[in-house]
């Protein structure tokens, strides 16, 4: 397990050295644990907003998450692929729940939430920046409850409580909801007060971070629909009243720089410590799958080796091979390569499969074929196909109507879309049918317990956890959510 120690240690110091030049020396700015005093909160939304960058980066969370969610493979026993067992074959280092939990709880969230307080009670008070804090905060605790289950919501953060309350999850993704809603109100485009410079995102485009919020708001309620059905009637409010992310240019993204300190994690892994080669290879899931199909993002994707007469995915947990199997390739992976938190393609396929299952809207398949290609053409160009080609292959797939289940058509190619994204992949899957019956049929990787498939990050008890007498009892990582059914 060398590599993935070395590999945590390096991402840990990232979260704090990875920043725009404009506010690399803000980043040590709290005095006390619990309050910013003299700070101006766009410091605080600046930290928070490169720290949660860097972590959905890192070896903490795209790691086990993509090994583990079974949308890339580590490689087995190749010298240069990510050591096994690993979180591949259900090998957790505590350090992985740890740092995810308190990166994004007590970094990202904790900055946001006295960001918030500062915006909000300063003269004139800053409704913009304060809105652009909880839909980041929103994101934040949607992030931590679907990779642990039940956490703080209500008490978190308050001062007058020791320790805070372990609200369902149910109870914090309408939290979270609500939270997106309070932001929406609290927008004003026609105000010049708002965080442009320190905002990272969008320079202070309150128009794109509106739609950013309703279209958060679409994600966390597919999320929740099939456990609970009545949040269809929001959906369908939320697709037909429009506003949502409606272009590549609305799509909800860090961008890293190529300088020491503010690569890419995913870049700085291998450039650190495999000499340029990605540790990582194809899952057979997501390579067999784009191969049969001649997807034109296959290249942008992995690498070929020269070889082999195509491109190889590989069992999770099986030992890949040089000269045949495909890796991630490093032309993606660059250190440039933005984090993405929310794409136009992710909008598309969401109202896809909305129309596909009449949520909220009547069902019609015939709308839902059109945005289901609309939305492989954009994920091909947002990979950097050719925009012709894109719109070729979108085109020439089949009709939904023409398929015998196009429901699990859309979720399989939404899967496909997320393969870096793989916290976007791990609850599409989970959310994509009933236990036995998701998208794609995965099984146990080679070498992993046999226990049922990966659900969920298990709780670090210690710190604050193993203190908090209303902390809740561990959770195997097997063990399902409530919105996975």
């Amino acid at each position: 397990m060398k590599k993935n120690i070395g590999y945590i240690a390096m991402t840990g110091a990232l979260v704090f050295s990875l920043t725009l030049s404009s506010c690399k020396k803000y980043l040590d700015i709290n005095k006390s644990p619990n309050s910013a005093e003299n700070v101006d909160a766009k410091l605080l939304f600046s930290t928070a907003s490169t720290a949660h960058a860097t972590l959905r980066s890192s070896g903490d969370f795209y790691i086990p998450l993509g090994l583990g969610g079974q949308s890339f493979a580590d490689g087995g026993n190749n010298p240069t692929a990510w050591d096994a067992p690993s979180p591949g074959e259900y090998v957790f280092s505590t350090n992985f729940f740890g740092n995810t939990w308190g990166g994004l709880y007590n970094t990202v969230g904790v900055n946001l939430v006295q960001a918030i307080n500062i915006a909000e009670n300063t003269s004139p008070v800053n409704n913009n920046g304060a809105a652009q804090c909880k839909v980041l905060l929103a994101q934040a605790f949607y992030d931590l409850s679907i990779t642990h289950g039940d956490v703080p919501f209500s008490e978190a953060f308050r001062a007058d409580v020791s320790y805070p309350k372990f609200d369902s999850q149910k109870e914090v993704l309408e939290g979270c909801v609500a939270k997106l809603d309070e932001a929406l109100a609290q927008f004003d485009e026609a105000s010049t007060i708002k965080f442009s410079d320190y905002d990272l995102f969008f320079k202070g485009d309150i128009a794109k971070w509106k739609r950013v919020a309703k279209s958060l708001k679409l994600r966390i309620l597919m999320t929740m629909v099939d456990k609970d059905p009545t949040k269809a009637a929001a959906i369908g409010q939320l697709i037909t009243t429009g506003g949502l992310v409606s272009s590549g240019g609305d799509n909800w993204k860090i961008t890293f720089q190529d300088a020491s300190g503010r690569k890419n994690p995913k870049f700085g892994l291998s450039e650190q410590y495999n000499s340029g080669v990605n540790f990582f290879f194809g899952s057979k899931y997501v390579v067999d799958f784009m191969r049969d199909l001649s997807d034109p993002r296959l290249p942008k994707y992995f690498d070929k080796p020269a070889a082999a007469d195509n491109y190889y995915g590989i069992t999770p947990g099986e030992d890949g091979d040089d000269d045949h199997d495909a890796r991630i390739s490093t032309s993606l992976q660059t250190p440039t390569e933005p984090e993405i938190f929310f794409s136009y393609q992710e909008e598309l396929f969401f109202e896809a499969e909305a129309y596909a299952r009449g949520l909220g809207v009547a069902a019609n398949l015939a709308t839902a074929n059109t945005l289901f290609k609309k939305a492989i053409e954009e994920s091909c160009k947002f990979y950097g196909v050719a925009a012709g080609t894109a719109a070729s292959f979108a085109a020439g797939l089949p009709d939904l109507a023409t398929v015998a289940n196009p429901v699990k058509l859309i979720h399989y190619h939404h899967w496909i879309d997320k393969m870096e994204e793989p916290a976007e992949a791990f609850t599409e899957w989970r959310r994509s049918g009933v236990d036995g019956d998701e998208t794609p049929e995965l099984t146990l990787p080679v070498g992993a317990p046999s226990t049922p498939l990966f659900r969920r990050y298990e709780y670090h008890l210690a710190n604050e956890l193993s203190l908090n007498p209303n902390a809740p009892e561990q959770l195997k990582y097997y063990e399902k959510m409530w919105f996975d059914l």
